[in-house]
């Protein structure tokens, strides 16, 4: 991940990210590392055409895409199992997540620069809304299930 060897970072990893949940916090660790990457291939790839930066773009989206994805199953996994009471409300977030990323993928073909960082900005602030502050909600009942030595 691009913290790890002291360049730039757009989301920079703190302590206050941490769930005390070790498969939740890698999974959001390689989240803040995809936020990462796309806004440094946008902003490393930016050229007078406008155009450089599209294919980084596209990957980025598809496999946020395709990890936030699974990254959520998981978490709703252990949420339900852990009988939380706001799994639905945390649901349709992910949800709304996933078709926020979903339509900027169809429409990138459309995307221009400055969309694209917006886009970084979404995610950024998203990274810090929903780890920081929305999933801290679930932490206790999770924690308790999984102390009780239960399975999902």
């Amino acid at each position: 991940m691009p913290d790890q060897d002291n360049s730039p970072v757009w989301v920079k990893w703190e302590k206050k990210f941490e769930l005390g949940i070790p498969a939740i916090d890698e999974q959001h660790r390689h989240l803040v590392g995809l936020c990462n990457q796309l806004h440094s291939e946008i902003m490393s790839r930016r050229s007078p055409d406008g155009k450089a930066w599209r294919v980084a773009l596209s990957e980025a989206l598809r496999e946020t895409v395709s990890y936030t994805r699974t990254h959520f199953h998981l978490e709703e996994k252990l949420m339900e199992a852990a009988g939380y009471g706001n799994l639905p409300g945390h649901k349709n977030r992910h949800q709304e997540f996933v078709d926020t990323i979903s339509r900027t993928l169809s429409g990138f073909d459309q995307t221009n620069l400055q969309s694209a960082l917006d886009f970084s900005k979404f995610l950024y602030e998203w990274i810090l809304e929903h780890i920081a502050y929305e999933d801290k909600l679930y932490v206790k009942p999770v924690m308790e299930y999984l102390a009780s030595g239960r399975k999902a």
